[in-house]
């Protein structure tokens, strides 16, 4: 793929061979490069156009300081086995952008270029690219096999020096057997001494075609902050690519939902679609998707009962296209693509509505065509009557309230409410679950589309009633049963189910599966273990976290505060040189924050509020100094499923000793000791300390 015939929409503004590369002037490639982006039709906040222009032009300086220093490492002895070079190279994933990749044979080198001083921050976004290519980019996972190429971060000064030679720190194992374990740190005079020392230490002499590797899809496990930042940035749902079954469901959902949505509209209905789906099978990713695009993506809004959900996705939204711009050193300009951009623009915060809020911003806004179409997340949380939300006590039950509120706001021409149900995810009392919806929608006169699939869960005790009613239409796709979360393997979530059922014996032999592939779900006593295992395998920008039950309130005693409610936006999105990153290790998330989110691995910290008690799970919450039985066991095992569902990739439980000393009877040993048989009955594998 020679560069002058680079497609228009190449995720790559430019690559060629080392030949053409060299072959080439640094302003002709400069000029190419920065040509490219004002050929990308970006559209763009009117108060951003002068930082549209400013960003254009510390492009081109970019490019005039960097280019040479590639050019000179290229030409440098020993550095021939490169064969490729990509530049500003767009990374789907997250709606970035890489400086630099070099393929060589059996090494690819991911260069990020800074200024004058590395920071953490640098080297755990160089990380990050590495992580996600060996993880999601298929070609680079092939290349990698076995003892194929390796991936070599790099993180190159433009101006200053490094401190100290360029030092090799060996290759990261465990889970990135391919990845250098640190990014090699250099400047402009010794770039060249990094690539040859990535190329002294590959394992392979295997090359990879540049045109395989340009067009070669990416494969990530869906994650609710990365779905959010490529849906409002300039990619569409297909750059982030499933596994092909959840994909397949998940287009298929779309398309049905879009086609019942345009028919009621059509006729003037009122209308509820259901959608259900397991933990992490990619709901909310639906929903996003029909509120940012399709025919009614102007009137739609996407209403969520998870509130620490909307304050991570707008503080990333924010992220992603305001704060490249002010970034004097970045080389991202900033800006979206014609075709998406409006949406961004005009949604990025108010698009996304606290559920708990929308009642009463919604009486007061009706003026507002912005909600004909309305997405609601987690909708199996609506309230029951009399519940007092935002300081009210609400005169009807929930369901009926947003009912009653669209028709009036939607007069004439209808209105669609998508439903979005997770099923054994009830957390709170007063919930009234799905069928709060269908009794609401009999009872206001709404029509409803829901699948055989979900009026089978476990939550329906009159399924015969609903799945004859006669304003009922039915729903093929109405149900996603794969999770996306767990990319490595599904039966995680099957584990979690046979552990809270009280089957052992299942779970012990799901266990063993996961095992088998290198997924051993991880038990210690010790929390300074579980603090170090965490922090051993997060690598980059990946998220480890302390996470625990709400009411898990005497892991006070080692020294988690589970009534201390940390920021969740910084506590999801800060870099782990921040205090209040989860990557820290500090602060304690409960379920309650942490549902509908994820993180890359977990430490899930046990207390005595659900234990063992004559062979079954017993619920328990503190009440003055002492533990009192709790009848919500549901609620209880439900908020122990939210946690040990929030890992893509590792979980380790952390289960205390209890107080050796026999004084705190709230901490007794028995309680602790328990639940650590059961769950090592259950296959989870002790952690050495």
């Amino acid at each position: 793929m020679p560069s002058h015939q680079l497609p228009r929409h190449s995720p790559a503004w430019y690559c060629g061979t080392r030949t053409e590369f060299l072959g080439k002037s640094s302003d002709e490639i400069a000029n190419q490069l920065a040509g490219r982006a004002v050929a990308e039709s970006l559209e763009i906040e009117a108060a951003q156009s002068e930082e549209w222009r400013q960003s254009v032009n510390l492009l081109q300086k970019s490019l005039d300081e960097r280019i040479p220093i590639i050019r000179e490492a290229l030409m440098s002895p020993g550095c021939e086995a490169v064969r490729h070079v990509i530049l500003e190279y767009d990374f789907h994933r997250r709606g970035l952008r890489m400086d630099c990749l070099l393929l060589s044979d059996g090494a690819l080198f991911v260069i990020e270029f800074k200024r004058s001083k590395l920071q953490r921050a640098d080297r755990d976004q160089v990380m990050n690219y590495a992580v996600n290519l060996i993880e999601f980019h298929r070609v680079t996972q092939d290349w990698c096999k076995g003892n194929g190429a390796i991936v070599v971060p790099v993180l190159a000064l433009t101006e200053g020096k490094v401190s100290s030679t360029v030092k090799w720190t060996g290759l990261a194992g465990h889970s990135w057997p391919a990845l250098a374990y640190k990014p090699l740190e250099c400047d402009k005079n010794t770039l060249h001494e990094a690539i040859r020392l990535g190329l002294k230490y590959r394992r392979s002499y295997e090359t990879v075609s540049l045109t395989d590797w340009i067009d070669s899809p990416f494969r990530p496990s869906s994650s609710i902050l990365d779905a959010t930042l490529s849906l409002y940035g300039n990619h569409d749902v297909a750059a982030i690519q499933e596994h092909a079954a959840p994909k397949a469901a998940i287009e298929a959902s779309v398309k049905e939902i879009r086609a019942h949505i345009d028919s009621a509209l059509v006729k003037g209905k009122y209308h509820i679609v259901f959608l259900s789906g397991a933990p992490g099978a990619g709901k909310t990713l639906v929903g996003l998707d029909i509120v940012m695009r399709g025919n009614n993506a102007d009137g739609s809004v996407f209403v969520t009962g998870n509130a620490p959900l909307v304050e991570v996705l707008n503080k990333a939204l924010d992220k992603s296209y305001r704060t490249q711009g002010r970034n004097a050193t970045a080389w991202t300009p900033t800006g979206y693509r014609h075709a998406d951009a409006r949406f961004v623009t005009g949604a990025a915060n108010f698009k996304i509505v606290k559920a708990h809020n929308f009642l009463g911003k919604r009486g007061e806004a009706h003026r507002q065509e912005d909600g004909r179409v309305l997405v609601f997340d987690e909708a199996q949380r609506t309230y029951e009557k009399g519940r007092r939300v935002l300081g009210e006590q609400l005169t009807d039950h929930e369901a009926d309230l947003i009912l009653s509120v669209q028709r009036k706001a939607y007069p004439t021409g209808g209105a669609v409410i998508v439903a979005l149900i997770g099923h054994n995810q009830a957390i709170n009392s007063g919930e009234r679950g799905i069928v709060a919806w269908l009794d609401a929608a009999e009872r206001n006169g709404w029509t409803f589309s829901i699948g055989d699939k979900t009026l089978e869960l476990a939550e329906f005790t009159n399924r015969e009633k609903w799945a004859l009613h006669t304003n009922r239409s039915s729903l093929q796709n109405g149900h996603l049963h794969q999770s996306m979360r767990y990319y490595r393997n599904a039966k995680v979530e099957e584990w979690v189910s046979a552990v809270l059922d009280g089957d052992s014996k299942a779970a012990q032999s799901l266990a063993n599966i996961l095992a088998e592939k290198t997924n051993t779900i991880w038990l210690t006593r010790s929390l300074e273990a579980a603090r170090k295992w965490a922090k051993f395998h997060t690598v980059g920008s990946q998220r480890s976290g302390l996470i625990a039950s709400g009411q898990a309130r005497r892991l006070a005693a080692e020294g988690l505060f589970v009534d201390y409610k940390p920021d969740i936006a910084p506590w999801m999105l800060a870099p782990s040189s921040d205090v209040r990153s989860s990557n820290s290790l500090e602060t304690v998330q409960n379920q309650y924050f942490i549902q509908g989110l994820e993180l890359d691995n977990c430490v899930v910290c046990w207390d005595a509020d659900l234990r063992r008690k004559d062979g079954k799970w017993a619920a328990y919450k503190l009440s003055r100094g002492d533990w009192q039985k709790d009848k919500l066991i549901d609620v209880a095992k439900n908020g122990y499923r939210v946690l040990l569902t929030r890992a893509r990739k590792g979980i380790v439980i952390f289960v205390p000793r209890g107080d050796l000393t026999g004084e705190d009877v709230t901490r007794n040993i028995e309680f602790y000791d328990g639940i650590w048989e059961f769950l090592k009955d259950c296959g989870a594998k002790e952690l050495e300390s």
